[in-house]
């Protein structure tokens, strides 16, 4: 394990808020009087030098005469140092004190070279990523846990989240072998970003969608030189979108780090039978990635990484994907005619007397009836220059590009094949002294992905292009400011595909300040306080996030802390602007209701009204000569006219018939408000009533709707998390190290996932069976037959009734009538939770760990709805690891456990199973002058309690399997996971 050089994590620098920094403050340096030391200071064995090392000149009876911090290299200089003999003292947490004997002379400089060896440095580390200031991780005013450059290196990882799965509260969603979204103390999502990630200080989210695609980070794992996770909110600091916590991976400087590495890497996925593929499959996969760090002097170095990776993904068959691809094939057998039922399912939007809308048609349901394409393919290239051209400077240079050639994510609305998703980054930063600035550009650029439902084009060529400055003052001997400034700036760039009509005012910019005080009011009490003001181009008012930390050191090796956070997490550009079809309800013939995504925009979506109930649209206006986008009253006499028309087209003579009797009035019959359920498998109810809406029932013990409860949507809010939370780090003796977090969440005005907004308006059959005996004398057998036909039987899925028409936002996007999906605050919601982690040293080549997470509740009443957690609310992990250093051997095995817990994320809505698996990794380094080592990585070994699969012949699930033959399932929508295993051949020169 190395040390970086960096005093600082995430600087920041922002031009539009300098005028808010009225002080600059940077600690003075002794001017020379006498005589002085200097030299450089590093880690024994290496040549990497050392920041922050206290430099202390003792004199007679021990007194202090002069001291100072080592630069960014290791570099110190003290000046006015008299004449004679002295005590130079060396010392940081972590590190054995060093002490060397000089002799000053007037008017000269004593050099000093200087090792220092670390003192249980794996269980003390150095963090930057909870004060944005280099510390060790006992002394962070925050639960941070790190993960080392040895436990990176010896882990064949396909990303980077394979590498903190027993990293305490930090829950998984895998959805593939290199698919993942990752958050911090729960609320994961499909395409999730709700925790901040960073690399090297630069947020690696995807622009504009905010989401966490791990595998279009560039970063390889042999570049890594560890990820450090900041347990909880971090938006004093970090700004918006850091209320779940942090994670930081932090890469080697080729100044530190030269030379090369090599690794070459293959091996199988294993899936027992799974619907729609009823046979065992195993399938190979390949991993080469390399890294070369050269430096000319110990001021300047460069480096290159890269990866390639290729595998067969694992198998899943989702039901909708699985019927609508029946609907492609029947279109394509039919020549593509806009005449076919089959193929209107997929020219919603279109117009098919236009050449090109006709090319869209054939192309979209080319993509969906091509289904799933499991072959996964990336790479990836990185490269960075660091320049330090004297201790106090260090200025680096970085860019890089993914390119996920093939895969299969998962997004809200459904399965989407990512073809040739390009990342790239560009980023610069400096620091001098304390003071740190960085300004850093991430594009996307896709142009050929599609969504597997509709087969439509997702086009992404959106930015993210941020600026941010800080610094950090002493101001005597016991206090210290860290402030900086931040400007983020979000470009959208999707050509319609994405944001529809709002594609053309989708821009965001984002400004925040912040300053944080630290105060070491007596040797073991330290108090630690933080403000930061964000205003943001689409919100009204500014967000307000302080902090506050009580940190108790009774000793250097146990740390106890009280902290308060206030974070927040604001509107995405999908939460404002998204204007997407997800796919279509076909009801037969040409007539169909669109699926539509639709963000809040920046005024909220309101409903056209008539006497306080809201108006719909009908795709069978077009049979009382009207346009398909004409507005429907929600009475019963405008919908009975259309369901009329509706039953004339498949039986003439009762359409005839019905046409012939007055109307029922709105007393006679009653209109049920129903939601449509996107995740409704074939078979299942595609409509339930309306929650809120229809809340009570009559003496009959039938539904009475208040269309007048639905409501508008308003603005979108910021989400604001409130955490108070006690812990304790400390060291044991020397070998034990013990981290406990106990804490209380409320978040208000949480922002849900998407979910269908706009009910759909059907005629209660009861109330129709009832009228046409009563009122018009028809024998209830043929009564009860109609009343079923138009408004649906209840108690059969298979008779659903017809969705006469759905109520619809006056400002929403779509061509044809739309159930729309969007996104809106729910309320509040509190928690209490707790995480643990524990490792042992036992003995010279053992080490033992042990992690546990506990959140109370995985649902949560807002008092409108039901709130999902999206992750186990108990989950532990069991690490055993071995290390020979004189041998070569390593080999390591970690076991972890979580319970079930509901699920609901957009199109995925279900229940998730407990399971637990169990990995494990072997290691040997060849004997030589240039390392050679071979590591073998197994993923699920072993999976306890969870699905068996089908039987190969009769395609029905197993009731009992292997221990090894076992899959889970990690969210709804995901595929079965198996165990799959990589050998790994690594050179290092």
């Amino acid at each position: 394990m190395k040390r970086i050089t960096s005093r600082f994590g995430t600087p920041h620098l922002g031009c539009t808020l300098l005028a808010a920094v009225a002080v600059w403050v940077a600690p003075a340096s002794a001017i020379a009087q006498d005589g002085a030391v200097a030299g450089t200071i590093r880690a024994a064995g290496t040549t990497i030098g050392l920041s922050t090392v206290q430099v202390e000149v003792l004199g007679a009876g021990q007194a202090v005469v002069v001291s100072g911090l080592s630069g960014s290299s290791g570099g110190f200089r003290l000046t006015g140092i008299p004449a004679g003999n002295y005590a130079v003292v060396f010392s940081s947490p972590g590190w054995e004190q060093h002490v060397e004997t000089v002799s000053v002379t007037a008017g000269q400089t004593t050099s000093v070279a200087v090792e220092m060896s670390e003192q249980v440095f794996n269980l003390n580390p150095i963090t930057v990523t909870a004060s944005k200031t280099e510390e060790k991780v006992l002394e962070a005013p925050a639960a941070v846990e790190v993960v080392p450059t040895v436990d990176l290196a010896e882990i064949p990882a396909i990303t980077w989240a394979d590498q903190i799965k027993n990293v305490s509260a930090v829950d998984i969603v895998k959805t593939g072998l290199q698919q993942n979204y990752v958050v911090v103390r729960g609320f994961n999502n499909i395409f999730s970003g709700a925790t901040l990630t960073l690399t090297d200080n630069r947020i690696a989210r995807v622009p504009s969608l905010r989401a966490n695609v791990t595998h279009l980070n560039p970063t390889t794992n042999a570049d890594m030189e560890r990820i450090e996770v900041v347990l909880g909110p971090g938006s004093a600091l970090y700004g918006p979108n850091a209320a779940n916590g942090v994670i930081h991976t932090i890469t080697k400087s080729p100044i530190d780090y030269p030379g090369g590495t090599l690794s070459v890497a293959g091996g199988l996925r294993h899936q027992g039978a799974v619907p729609g593929q009823p046979e065992t499959t195993a399938e190979g996969l390949g991993h080469i990635e390399g890294r070369y760090g050269f430096r000319t002097s110990d001021k300047f170095g460069v480096k290159l990484s890269g990866l390639y990776f290729t595998g067969e993904d694992y198998f899943f068959a989702d039901p909708v994907e699985v019927e609508k691809q029946g609907l492609a094939l029947e279109c394509q057998e039919a020549g593509y005619s806009p005449t076919s039922a089959s193929c209107l399912n997929f020219a919603f939007g279109l117009d098919l007397s236009n050449p090109d809308d006709v090319q869209t048609l054939r192309s979209s349901v080319d993509n969906v009836a091509g289904g799933r394409n499991n072959t996964l393919e990336r790479w990836a290239a990185d490269a960075r220059a660091d320049w330090r051209p004297t201790e106090d400077w260090n200025i680096i240079f970085a860019g890089g590009h993914t390119k996920a050639v093939n895969s299969v994510d998962l997004t809200g609305l459904g399965g989407a094949q990512a073809v040739n998703w390009g990342y790239t980054y560009l980023q610069t930063r400096a620091q001098y002294k304390n003071a740190f600035a960085q300004v850093f550009w991430n594009k996307s650029n896709n142009s050929e992905s599609y969504l597997f439902q509709s087969g439509r084009p997702l086009l992404d060529k959106s930015s993210l292009f941020v600026t941010q400055l800080q610094n950090a003052s002493q101001l005597g001997n016991s206090h210290r400011l860290i402030y900086g400034i931040d400007y983020l700036r979000t470009e959208p760039r999707t050509e319609g595909t994405i944001n529809g009509q709002n594609e053309d005012d989708d821009d965001i910019n984002e400004v925040g300040g912040y300053v944080q005080w630290e105060w070491q009011a007596v040797r073991q009490l330290e108090l630690v306080a933080a403000a930061r003001l964000d205003d943001h181009s689409r919100l009204e008012d500014p967000v307000f996030s302080p902090r506050a930390a009580l940190v108790y050191r009774p000793n250097q090796e146990n740390t106890f802390r009280a902290t308060y956070n206030r974070a927040f997490s604001t509107p995405t550009t999908l939460n404002l602007f998204l204007d997407i079809s997800g796919g279509t309800i076909p009801l037969g013939g040409p007539f169909q209701y669109d699926v539509r995504a639709q963000g809040s925009t920046g005024d909220g979506l309101q409903f056209r009204r008539m006497n306080g109930v809201p108006d719909g649209r009908s795709p069978f206006s077009p049979l009382r000569g009207q346009d398909p986008q004409a507005w429907v009253p929600t009475t019963t006499g405008s919908l009975w006219d259309l369901a009329v028309r509706v039953v004339s087209l498949s039986n003439p003579e009762l359409g005839a018939f019905l046409a012939t009797l007055p109307p029922p009035g709105d007393d006679d019959v009653r209109i049920d408000s129903r939601t449509v359920n996107p995740t409704a498998a074939p078979g299942q109810d595609p409509f339930f009533l309306t929650p809120g809406v229809c809340g009570s029932t009559d003496q009959a013990g039938q539904p009475i709707c208040d269309l007048t409860a639905i409501e508008d949507l308003p603005v979108l809010n910021p989400t604001i998390t409130n955490t108070f939370e006690l812990g304790y780090k400390g060291l044991i003796g020397d070998r034990f190290l013990l981290s406990a977090n106990a804490y209380y969440t409320r978040i208000k005005d949480f922002t849900s996932a998407l979910k269908v907004t706009t009910p759909h308006a059907f005629l209660n059959p009861f109330d129709i069976e009832m009228w046409l005996r009563q009122d018009i004398g028809l024998p209830a057998p043929q009564a009860r037959a109609i009343a079923v036909g138009i408004g649906g039987d209840p108690n059969d899925a298979s008779e659903p009734g017809i969705p006469l028409s759905v109520l619809t936002y006056e400002n929403a996007g779509g061509a044809i009538p739309s159930a729309h999906l969007t996104y809106q605050n729910l309320g509040d919601v509190d928690l209490f939770g707790a995480d643990l982690a524990a490792t042992y040293i036992a003995g010279t080549n053992w080490e033992l760990g042990a992690t546990v997470a506990f959140v109370s509740d995985d649902t949560f009443d807002t008092g409108t709805e039901l709130v999902p957690l999206n992750a186990p609310t108990f989950k532990t992990g069991w690490t055993v690891r071995f290390r020979d250093e004189a041998s070569g051997f390593n080999a390591g095995a970690l076991f972890r456990t979580q319970n079930g817990f509901p699920a609901n994320s957009g199109v995925y809505v279900g229940d998730v199973d407990g399971y637990g698996t169990l990995d494990m990794n072997f290691g040997y380094r060849f004997p030589g002058a240039r390392p050679v080592s071979v590591q073998l990585g197994l993923q699920n070994l072993i999976t306890v309690n969870g699905t068996c699969g089908l039987d190969a012949d009769q395609g029905i699930p197993k009731t009992s399997c292997g221990m090894f033959s076992r899959m889970y399932q990690s969210f709804v929508g995901a595929p079965l996971m198996g165990r799959y295993g990589m050998l790994r051949l690594v050179w290092e020169f």
